[in-house]
């Protein structure tokens, strides 16, 4: 039985309390329901729902694809790789023709690296002490910028300005100091713990948003203060957190609630042009359906330990994009790009799976003892790729579409007609008939109440202070579109010079939030902290004497202090 000594000795049975215990800490975020990109993106086109809530069809197409293709990767793993590696080994260099060429040194090398296989030398251990320390110290860029900027973790998590979200800010910026200096690592990490739960009662499955966060908590707590290396409870906790983090953003926010991520492509159209260029009639739903398969796979690669380094490279480069698609606004994501680097440098500790093979194959060889040991390998990867295909991929992916929907009471009724398709992406970014130039997406910001726009992540809030003292605010999505009231509450603070007062703001049959304060006499700080459809929403406008009118005529200090 050769094939066992090529079994990696380091991953071969995790004690079930630990593995209990990442497992569910991992999984708290599906406690609720989640999205990308924290703002409301409201789609520009009305959805097929039905799309994503039937097993049939291109669906079911794409479903099966996606399952056979990680049983394959799974099974080419263990029955090919190990081979492969074994042959580009620097030993074997030594039957290869005398003066090989550098080109196909090269080559050997990073063939090595991409499967997986031990590379010699001190570069890949020296990758890994920089990794190590980067990862160690990224959350205190994080925790410190959100500290200035004012949110939690990440930007989808706003801070308002009531004092106790003041006080998060103060402890935000305590963490970021105790990461930096990088000590009692054990402590800080039950700290992240705490602040991750933290995030999870008060924006539900938006914490997945901030899974690093628990990526980085493992990492501390299982630290051994008597070494600098990175060990093996450090590596399980980051790819359970990373991996299922993933997973769940796929399988959640881009297929149960796929209006959430849609609603991303229609307002940043970028995102759909390249695509639909390529394949003419894709539709938005098999955009999100598929890149909701590929996040899947890529997730559950990464929780197994499967070509670790081609996927964390992967993952690092798609994250990496987000920060030239979207901008400064998502820097925050060097954060999970740290951690995937971090797996990328300690190489393949072995497969989620390894042990799974190794019970099969004996348990095989025990019952078959007659057949060839190459043949009962065979059959006991083949058993092992299709349970983790199916099991992990496939019947979460059903559940999602076929029994989510109904046990929720958000499927389709019976009688269900797919909208009309929109067209084309590329055609969206033009005004719309009669409105202002540059009114696509984010485009339109003219006053409509006679009152000053102002934005904050995508959301619009008119603001209008009249001349007598009367407050109304108007809010709307990001293409404008009134957002009803029933949706809407919240408070304005008035601070000047002997002034500070906050004052309820209450709907109006106009389709405003009003307030009545003192007249403007004096340059005056008029801050709204808003509920807007469950999130915060907060911003400070300097208004000057005479109102909001005044301000439109000669233009002063703008907007101060908004929040994503």
């Amino acid at each position: 039985m050769r094939w066992v000594d090529r079994l990696p000795p380091a991953v071969r049975q995790t004690p079930p309390p630990t593995t209990l215990f990442l497992v569910v800490a991992a999984l708290s975020p599906a406690l609720a329901w989640a999205h990308e990109r924290w703002v409301p993106n409201t789609p520009r086109f009305p959805i097929d729902r039905g799309y994503f809530q039937s097993m049939s069809g291109e669906v079911l197409l794409y479903s099966l694809g996606a399952t056979l293709s990680l049983f394959g990767i799974v099974l080419v793993w263990y029955l090919l790789v190990p081979n492969l590696v074994d042959a580009l080994a620097p030993g074997a260099a030594a039957t290869a023709p005398t003066g090989e060429s550098p080109l196909r040194r090269v080559a050997r090398y990073l063939f090595r690296v991409a499967l997986d296989g031990d590379v010699p030398g001190p570069g890949f251990a020296r990758g890994l002490r920089v990794a190590s320390f980067v990862f160690a110290r990224v959350p205190a860029f994080v925790l410190g910028l959100g500290a200035y900027q004012g949110w939690l973790v990440m930007p989808s998590y706003p801070l308002g300005p009531d004092p106790f979200d003041l006080a998060l800010r103060w402890v935000s910026a305590g963490l970021a100091l105790w990461a930096l200096l990088g000590v009692g690592l054990r402590a800080l990490g039950a700290v992240f713990f705490a602040v991750y739960g933290y995030l999870v009662l008060r924006w539900g499955i938006v914490a997945i948003d901030a899974i690093p966060v628990l990526a980085s908590a493992f990492f501390y707590v299982f630290a051994d203060p008597r070494s600098r290396e990175v060990n093996g409870r450090q590596l399980l906790g980051m790819r359970l957190s990373l991996g299922l983090g993933f997973f769940l953003l796929g399988l959640v926010n881009k297929i149960y609630l796929a209006e959430l991520f849609i609603g991303v492509g229609d307002q940043h159209p970028e995102l759909l042009i390249g695509p639909q260029a390529l394949l003419p009639g894709l539709t938005r739903e098999t955009w999100a359906f598929t890149t909701a398969l590929g996040e899947m796979v890529f997730g559950l690669l990464l929780l197994l330990g499967v070509l670790n380094r081609l996927t964390t490279a992967t993952l690092a480069l798609i994250f990496a994009n987000f920060v030239g698609v979207f901008g400064w606004e998502e820097i925050v994501h060097v954060y999970p790009i740290a951690g995937f680097v971090l797996l990328f440098f300690r190489g393949r500790l072995g497969s989620s799976l390894d042990g799974l093979v190794f019970r099969a194959n004996v348990h095989l060889w025990q019952r078959f003892r007659l057949v060839s040991w190459r043949v009962l390998h065979t059959l006991a990867v083949s058993g092992v790729a299709a349970s983790a295909s199916f099991g992990l991929f496939f019947v979460p992916l059903l559940f999602t579409v076929e029994a989510l929907p109904w046990l929720t009471g958000t499927s389709v009724p019976a009688d269900y007609r797919p909208p009309p398709l929109p067209p084309p992406a590329a055609s969206w970014g033009k005004p719309p008939a009669g409105g202002p130039p540059g009114a696509g997406p984010h485009g339109d910001h003219t006053p409509r109440k006679g009152g000053v726009v102002t934005m904050v992540g995508d959301v619009h809030v008119e603001i209008v202070v009249q001349p007598g003292g009367t407050i109304l605010l108007y809010p709307s999505d990001a293409v404008r579109s009134p957002i009803p009231l029933t949706e809407a509450r919240g408070t304005v603070r008035l601070q000047r010079a002997g002034l500070d007062r906050t004052l309820t703001l209450t709907p109006d049959t106009s389709g405003a939030l009003v307030a009545s304060g003192p007249p403007p006499d004096l340059p005056t700080d008029y801050t709204y902290a808003l509920i807007l459809r469950g999130r915060p929403v907060s911003l400070t406008l300097r208004v000057p004497p005479g109102g909001t009118a005044a301000l439109r005529e000669s233009p002063g200090p703008g907007p101060t202090g908004g929040r994503r």
